[in-house]
């Protein structure tokens, strides 16, 4: 009787720990999915005006804030707040967090010298951003945390290179 008992207590315990074990890593990868869905929809939102804007009006990078006058004829900013950890979009003074938990954002902007062989990028020879800027980079750190414990948590890192498609060569 005390040998089945022993033998019925490891397994009890062993199956315990792969039950624990199997839900932890459940809710980590619904947090990263979730965290990536969140990251996705701010990378469409960004690819869609910033392809489809006229030019760059302003630039900073510190905090990373960039302004773009739309396709639409409007201006669009998106701005980083380090204290708050969030990412902005700023549409006619209207303000809507893109992202929350961000700790990280950059923007560096690249002007597009076509030759007939070769689709390179350079950094911009001049200060004249509405006039140079063809390609906007951008990269960005968020996570999230699962509560009510703070030892599930996911991190995404982002990073697109944009072509502004609308703006006109000269």
């Amino acid at each position: 009787m005390m040998f089945a008992v022993g033998i019925f207590s490891i397994a009890s315990i062993a199956l315990a720990t792969l039950f624990l074990f199997s839900i932890k890593s459940f809710a980590q990868l619904a947090n990263y999915a979730e965290l990536d869905a969140e990251n996705r929809h701010a990378v469409d939102i960004l690819t869609r005006e910033i392809r489809q804007a006229q030019y760059v009006k302003t630039y900073s990078t510190n905090p990373a804030s960039i302004t773009l006058l739309a396709g639409g004829g409007y201006d669009v900013t998106y701005s980083f707040v380090p204290s708050k950890q969030a990412m902005f979009r700023t549409v006619d003074g209207k303000s809507e967090v893109l992202l929350t938990n961000c700790s990280l954002l950059d923007f560096k902007l690249y002007q597009r010298n076509p030759t007939l062989t070769d689709f390179e990028i350079y950094d911009i020879a001049q200060n004249n951003v509405q006039k140079y800027v063809k390609a906007v980079e951008l990269s960005w750190k968020t996570r999230k945390t699962l509560n009510p414990t703070s030892l599930i948590n996911s991190e995404n890192v982002q990073t697109a290179r944009i072509i502004i498609r609308k703006q006109e060569e000269e």
